[in-house]
């Protein structure tokens, strides 16, 4: 089939006619590129068949897609009862455009029955999708089949395929070929995009970029705006650029479709400070470097060129994920290309439309994933969220293999008759072929590949010795605690490494992987600074089972806590991992604590042990007032804000974080009562002025030097009221009076607050 124009406008009619007419060329590639993949992980002949019986990756942030594959498998991952118990683990805070790449999970999970192979078959499939996709776009941009087969071979083998094996969800880029394909057909178009079949093609895809990951949605809008500006200055209006504008919102619509349920969760409980924290400076250190688009990839499979790679990466700064963004031989020779036909184009000679098409693009990407470029004015003006820029080097790969095999075929056409141009094809393909894939690709590491066997193994076998000792269903405290998620790692313990006794199991309950920040973690977070007793006794109200702890967690590998549990327990740990790192002790005797229904502050009061944003909280009531020198706050207190850390004596007022310092209630104050607040200034004068608001009252009274009772009395006119706050009148720092170098603003020195009815 020749393709000279996109089906004369209708890129629906271009997919299913190629769809139709070439499917043997698609077909064999797709195979192809799924088994040469398998035997690249795990070598031949065994590689015929893909392994599944062990993950392709079992460390860092493997196990993180691994947690959420088994979620999604189990339901959907934005809760699972079996994770954060009993709090629940709700992964609603962490905003995601990849609802495709978690459909595909969970489809292909409930088909093979495990997470592991679920993961590697979602990798290996994602050559063969990446492949179909770029074959269609490349037969688009008119290259020879012979070439198309190729050069959808090179993308698919890229090394950021392989090397981003860990982030799961950037490895089923075949989007990026259908955003070229859709830049080529907005390009050669004269606005005749209109049909049905074309609007239902165009909004199909445009949700499909949106749901296989926001940055590749970016990218892909980024694109489309690099068409409307160019058919803008082509034609001198906007109307032949209609088609991309639609699509652009159809990928933002399709992007807000994607994490809407974030969107009402922030809406519903707030928003969570401590999840995906960004800073517009990381868009400075997560961008490419030049060199690193045309440098061999990493480990390569010529020693020399290895070398020159690591020499490199060991001398230069920023030097991080970016490594992934090496293009290959072939793609660095397209992007000289694209040079060339840059430096033309300004010359004023006439270049190939689909050259010039390409060109645009790959210089805009360029400019946007470099380090210092237009990515990081996106991060600082717009949105700090999207940080690694190095990512759109596949973008720019797409667009220089294409350049390579157009040049290429422009050659071929010209230089060779008709009847030897079949043979020429064929022959630089073959040669290409070879060439590229040796380059892109390395063996398969198969002592990595039994190391990581053996640790899934040893987990895998460890979790069914403790499913068997203890009743299905039972729940487990891990220690040490650790955030989730991305946190850095503790001691020798990584980032994920606790997931894995979820991952092993079908019925038991793990304490690990509440959200940081919301309840569930703060209540870990505390009381794993309690005392060991304090520890047992509260799981054990909750009815934990046993104990799971990871030894490389602690600095004494966990020698004291082992040593100090089995003296509480009687008994040495129940089990052991075979290499001695994780150990696990039954709990005697566990409670049979229902806890299903109850409210996060309900299962905190069953355990006796109450925690949230403000740490964790002592019983007492209203009339016992709020004692400062204590380092927690009293249960009946909701919130306060603008007091310093507690001292031996109390605490102190700080301006710096609020005007005043408020306390807020969860229950109404009574109508009368009176205020008995022990506190002490911080002036220049030894007194302070201070302005106390209870509902719509403001009082006046002033604190002298000393220690000493302040009584107010209080009665209010309205229900309701919930708060008191205090207004120290002219706060001062410890620097300013010339005490010493402290910075707070200080006012009034807070030592006990008491409620007299």
């Amino acid at each position: 089939m020749s393709i000279s124009k996109i089906e004369n406008n209708n890129p629906a009619c271009s997919f299913v006619k190629i769809f139709k007419l070439e499917w043997h060329w698609w077909c064999i590639g797709a195979v192809f590129s799924f088994v040469l993949a398998s035997v690249l992980m795990t070598g031949w002949p065994s590689g015929i068949f893909p392994d599944l019986t062990y993950p392709y990756i079992y460390q860092g942030d493997g196990l993180s897609h691994s947690w959420l594959t088994l979620r999604a498998m189990e339901g959907w991952i934005f809760d699972n009862p079996r994770s954060g118990y009993p709090f629940g683990s709700s992964f609603l805070d962490y905003p995601g455009s990849d609802s495709g790449n978690l459909l595909l999970l969970k489809i292909i999970g409930n088909v093979v029955g495990n997470y592991y192979g679920a993961l590697n078959l979602f990798f290996l499939l994602s050559f063969s999708a990446i492949f179909i996709a770029s074959y269609f776009s490349f037969r688009a941009f008119q290259l020879n089949k012979s070439f198309a087969f190729v050069a959808s071979l090179l993308f698919a083998f890229l090394p950021f395929h392989f090397q981003r094996l860990g982030h799961l969800f950037y490895l089923w880029y075949f989007v990026v070929p259908i955003v070229f394909f859709l830049c080529l057909s907005f390009y050669e178009s004269e606005g005749k995009f209109f049909s049905l079949k074309n609007i239902i093609f165009l909004f199909f895809s445009s949700i499909a970029l949106a749901s296989f990951g926001v940055y590749y949605a970016l990218f892909g809008v980024i694109a489309f705006s690099v068409c409307v500006f160019a058919m803008f200055c082509r034609s001198g209006g906007i109307k032949y650029a209609e088609a991309p504008v639609f699509v652009i919102f159809f990928v933002i619509f399709g992007v807000l479709l994607n994490i809407a349920p974030n969107i009402f969760n922030k809406h519903l409980n707030g928003e969570n400070p401590e999840v995906a924290v960004r800073s517009a400076s990381e868009a400075e250190i997560y961008g490419f470097k030049l060199m690193q688009l045309i440098l061999p990839r990493a480990g390569h499979r010529e020693p020399h060129l290895a070398s020159l790679t690591q020499r490199y990466n060991e001398a230069t700064p920023l030097v991080n994920e970016n490594v992934t963004s090496s293009l290959g031989v072939v793609g660095a020779a397209g992007l000289a290309v694209l040079l060339i036909v840059l430096i033309s184009a300004l010359s004023g000679r006439k270049t190939d439309a689909r050259l010039s098409l390409l060109v645009m693009l790959i210089f805009v990407f360029f400019l946007f994933g470099i380090i210092g470029g237009l990515g990081s004015l996106f991060s600082s003006v717009i949105s700090s969220s999207i940080r690694g820029w190095n990512r759109i080097s596949i973008f720019i790969a797409f667009g220089a293999i294409a350049a390579f095999f157009i040049l290429l075929q422009i050659f071929v056409e010209r230089y060779f008759s008709p009847e030897r141009s079949r043979m020429a094809f064929f022959v630089f393909a073959l040669i290409f072929c070879g060439v590229g894939l040796y380059d892109q690709t390395t063996s398969a590491c198969l002592a990595c590949n039994e190391q990581t066997k053996a640790a899934f193994e040893s987990d895998r076998n460890f979790v069914a010795e403790i499913e068997k000792n203890i009743s299905s269903g039972a729940a487990i405290y891990q220690l040490p605690y650790m955030p989730f998620p991305e946190v850095a790692p503790l001691h020798r313990l990584h980032t994920y490494d606790l997931a894995v006794g979820f991952l092993h199991s079908k019925e038991l309950r793990w304490s690990y992987a509440g959200m940081k920040g919301r309840e569930g973690d703060l209540f870990y977070r505390a009381l794993a600074q309690e005392s060991v007793e304090k520890q047992l006794e509260v799981i054990s109200r909750m009815g934990f089972s046993g104990i799971y702890i990871d030894r490389r967690g602690f600095e004494d590998n966990a020698d004291s806590l082992i040593i100090r549990l089995t003296a509480l327990l009687g008994a040495e740990p129940l089990l052991k991992r075979v290499d001695g790192q994780v150990v696990f002790f039954r709990l005697p005797s566990a409670l049979n604590a229902d806890l299903s229904g109850l409210s996060g502050r309900e299962i905190m009061k069953r355990s006796g042990y109450v925690v949230d944003k403000l740490g964790a909280r002592y019983s007492a009531h209203f009339s016992d007032g709020i004692d400062f020198t204590r380092r927690n706050w009293p249960e009946f207190v909701r919130d306060v804000a603008g007091v310093s850390v507690p001292e031996p004596w109390g605490r102190w007022s700080d301006a710096n974080l609020a005007p005043g310092v408020r306390f807020d209630f969860f229950s109404p104050l009574p109508e009368r009562f009176t205020l008995v607040l022990s506190a002490r200034p911080f002036s220049r004068n030894g007194e302070q002025k201070v302005v106390v608001k209870v509902g719509d009252q403001n009082h006046h009274l002033v604190i002298k030097q000393g220690d000493s009772d302040v009584r107010l009395p209080i009665v209010l006119q309205s229900e309701g009221v919930d708060s008191i706050e205090f207004i120290p009148q002219n706060p001062i720092s410890p620097k300013e009076a010339g005490v010493n170098g402290d910075l707070r603003m200080l006012g009034i020195g807070f030592t006990r607050l008491r409620f007299e009815e």
